[in-house]
C-alpha cells in the first residue's frame, strides 16, 4: 500500500470566518501571510506525495484556478487538480467528488483549517502508519471532556505508543455518552475500500446537508471488523476555522517564532 494522492476538501463557505470570507474562500484566508491551504500542501510535499486534488464549491472555482496557477510554480513536483462539489452534502461527499482521480488507490485527506505544529510534519507520519498497517489511519486529539460533544469521538484499544485500534466512531455524542475524550480531527490516510464504502452509502443517502461523512464510512468498516487505526499526534492543533481561532493561531506562531514548515521562495 502506497499513498501518493491527497484530497483537500475546500468547499466550505467559512461562515465562522466572516467578514474575511465575504471576498475570499475560507481556505485562501491568510495565516501569517500564507493561505491556509498552503500549510496542508506543505505537508503533502514533505510526505513525497505526487498529486493534490482540491474539491471546491462552484462559486469559488475561479479563485482556486487562479491560486493553483501560482501553486504549480511554487510546488513544481506536485500535480494539482480542481474538482467541484455542487452542494454541501458532507465531507464524505466531497471526497467522492475525487473518486475518478483516485481510481481505487489509497489516498489521504487533510482539512486545511486544522494547522498542526509539530517537530516533524504530521501527514507523513500518519501516512507511514497507514502504509505499515495496510489499513486506514486517522488523526486523533485528546480534548477536555466538556468539549467532546462538538466532535467525532472514538472508542479504541491502545496498541502502541499513541496508536489505537478503533472499534467505534460516534458523531457529536452527549458528554455522558461519549466513549472517550479522543476526537477525530482533520487528517486521514485511507484505503480504496473507504472510497467504495462512501459510494455505496451515497447511493442509499437522501441528499441533505452533511448527509455523508468520512466518519460514517469508517464507522461502518470498524463495525464490520475491519482494522481502523488512530494516531494521537504529539503536536499542537491550531483551529483556524473561526475568527478567534485564526487570531490565536497568528499570536501562537508569532510568539513561538514558528513557521509550520519553511515558506517556499
Amino acid at each position: 500500500m502506497q499513498i501518493r494522492k491527497l484530497i483537500l476538501p475546500v468547499a466550505g463557505l467559512g461562515k465562522r470566518l466572516q467578514p474575511l470570507t465575504f471576498s475570499l474562500p475560507k481556505n485562501l484566508v491568510s495565516l501569517r501571510g500564507r493561505p491556509l491551504v498552503e500549510y496542508a500542501i506543505d505537508e503533502a510535499a514533505a510526505a513525497g506525495l505526487a498529486q493534490i486534488i482540491l474539491v471546491a464549491s462552484p462559486e469559488h472555482k475561479t479563485q482556486y484556478e487562479k491560486y493553483l496557477l501560482q501553486a504549480q510554480k511554487r510546488y513544481p513536483a506536485l500535480i494539482f487538480h480542481l474538482q467541484l462539489q455542487p452542494e454541501a452534502w458532507g465531507d464524505g461527499h466531497a471526497v467522492l467528488m475525487a473518486q475518478d482521480l483516485i481510481a481505487g488507490e489509497p489516498f489521504a485527506v487533510r482539512f486545511c483549517d486544522d494547522v498542526i505544529v509539530d517537530r516533524q510534519p504530521t501527514l507523513p507520519q500518519l501516512i507511514r502508519l497507514a502504509e505499515t498497517k495496510a489499513a486506514p489511519a486517522i488523526l486523533l486529539e485528546r480534548v477536555p471532556e466538556e468539549e467532546v460533544s462538538r466532535y467525532g469521538v472514538v472508542r479504541g484499544e491502545k496498541i502502541e505508543d499513541r496508536t489505537y485500534r478503533l472499534q467505534e466512531i460516534v458523531e457529536k455524542p452527549a458528554r455522558a455518552e461519549a466513549p472517550s475524550n479522543l476526537i477525530v480531527i482533520g487528517g486521514y490516510a485511507l484505503t480504496g475500500r473507504v472510497m467504495e464504502t462512501l459510494a455505496e452509502m451515497w447511493q442509499k443517502t437522501r441528499p441533505a446537508k452533511d448527509a455523508l461523512r468520512i466518519a460514517h464510512a469508517l464507522g461502518r468498516l470498524a463495525a464490520d471488523g475491519e482494522a481502523i487505526y488512530g494516531w494521537e499526534f504529539p503536536g499542537v492543533r491550531l483551529d483556524c476555522g473561526t475568527l478567534a481561532g485564526l487570531h490565536y493561531a497568528e499570536e501562537y506562531l508569532a510568539a513561538h517564532q514558528i513557521e509550520v514548515l519553511p515558506a517556499r521562495s
